[in-house]
């Protein structure tokens, strides 16, 4: 295929360099080597083999040499790909634009081969090329891997997509580890647990999370279902639980766990007030007076704490009733109603117990507040005016007890009360609560 001093010698370039050139790639994995000559039709053979050199001498021009050696390289897949590649009469306007270009392939002894040309020297039209196949298994190997743990990683996303669809925020925990992997966060419990780039350890991140975002009387209960013991026993592989709480502001959020794996654990937290505040009010409130009703106070409000509790009702509510009609009595109902959730404020919670009787519990009041207000609201009550009805005169009577305690303790304090009340009507009366030992 030529002589090597005579090549280099007539070569249009600083042949010290282009020796450095050729040094420096030889020394890589490449399977091949060699210059082309497309005007004079030539190969010169840098780095080759026999199995190369076999085939290249079957040709009876540089083109079917290089044909030769391509197929033979070539898994059957992969030929008709290469051979393409590798046809020299369009190479000029291939690389018309550009010094190199490349085609990777899958060779039958190689493996993952690429087959590269390479524009030498400034000549305008291209007349010289390097051509090298080069063993690229490793980098194949490596891309291999990466789409593997690219496909991975998809899958997990979708994964976590569908377990926590409509989640504001996705956290998933490796318990072996303590990390944490954060998938994504909402602005507002970033700025409340003061993130950096590297989160916390999970029991850290936990009690920050629980101290910093969750109403006081709801931290232990949300404490005992994030905890990991309680997860391993309660939750197998692949279950799933929910837990609603209430964030600093009262708010309801509903917090979802997932048990991916034995050691890995996902938390998805979103807001769920507008959501749980229309479905409680379905449930839990009085259609008619528009406060909340006594399937409530059974469910949620008898076992909670409770400064004061005042059982309340209409004087001679049947006698309405009866002389103006039960529509009468409706309106009655409805309007005491508004006067007594217009007089309490949002901590306290107002309940129709049955009937004309109102159930109203207080939190954090004192005893001369509490008495001042239900003096307000039996005056309130004495001024109802109803639009269709205005014979009728209303007035109510009030009985309370005051201390701490559990509403249903203190309930049959405030109702003695209101029996008191009703011997006079339209009074108030109010006990201590004496919680039984």
């Amino acid at each position: 295929m030529g002589d090597c001093k005579k090549f280099i010698a007539d070569f249009p370039v600083n042949s010290a360099e282009f020796l450095t050139a050729i040094t420096y790639a030889t020394t890589e994995l490449y399977i091949s080597m060699h210059v082309l000559d497309l005007v004079d039709n030539t190969a010169f053979s840098i780095k080759t083999n026999e199995f190369i050199d076999k085939f290249m001498k079957c040709g009876n021009s540089v083109q079917e040499s290089l044909t030769n050696v391509m197929v033979n390289l070539a898994c059957p897949e992969s030929v008709e790909t290469i051979k393409n590649f590798t046809i020299l009469s369009t190479l000029p306007e291939r690389m018309k634009n550009t010094n190199v270009i490349s085609e990777i392939f899958h060779g039958k002894i190689h493996g993952w081969s690429k087959a590269i040309f390479v524009r030498v020297g400034e000549e305008k039209p291209l007349r010289r090329v390097l051509f090298f196949v080069e063993n690229v298994n490793a980098q194949m190997t490596k891309l291999e891997q990466e789409k593997v743990l690219l496909e991975q990683n998809r899958k997990q996303q979708n994964m976590i997509n569908a377990l926590m669809n409509g989640y504001a925020s996705v956290v998933s925990v490796d318990f072996v580890t303590e990390k944490v992997e954060i998938f994504r966060v909402n602005d507002r419990i970033k700025r409340a647990l003061s993130l950096m780039k590297e989160p916390p350890s999970f029991k850290t991140l936990v009690e920050k999370f629980i101290n910093t975002t969750v109403r006081e009387e709801d931290r232990e209960s949300l404490r005992k279902v994030i905890d990991e013991s309680y997860i391993k026993e309660y939750l197998p592989v692949g279950g799933s639980l929910s837990k609603i709480f209430h964030n600093e502001l009262g708010q309801y959020v509903e917090m979802k766990v997932v048990r991916t794996g034995e050691e890995m654990t996902m938390f998805g937290f979103t807001d769920k007030n507008n959501e749980i505040t229309e479905i409680n009010d379905k449930i839990y409130r009085d259609s008619l007076t528009q406060v909340m009703n006594r399937k409530y106070f059974d469910d949620k409000l008898a076992s909670r704490d409770s400064q004061a509790v005042v059982m309340a009702d209409i004087d001679f509510f049947k006698d309405v009733n009866d002389n103006y009609g039960h529509q009468c009595g409706d309106a009655a109902l409805a309007a005491v109603a508004s006067i007594l959730s217009s007089s309490v404020r949002n901590l306290d919670r107002v309940v129709r117990y049955g009937g004309d009787e109102f159930l109203i519990s207080f939190k954090g009041i004192s005893h001369e507040v509490l008495k001042n207000r239900l003096e307000q609201m039996r005056a309130r009550a004495e001024k109802i005016k109803l639009q269709d009805y205005p014979d009728v005169k209303l007035t109510m009577s009030f009985g309370g007890t005051f201390g701490d305690g559990i509403v249903s303790d203190m309930l049959s304090f405030a109702d003695k009360a209101l029996y008191v009340s009703k011997k006079k009507r339209n009074c108030v009366t109010l006990v201590p609560f004496e919680e039984k030992n």
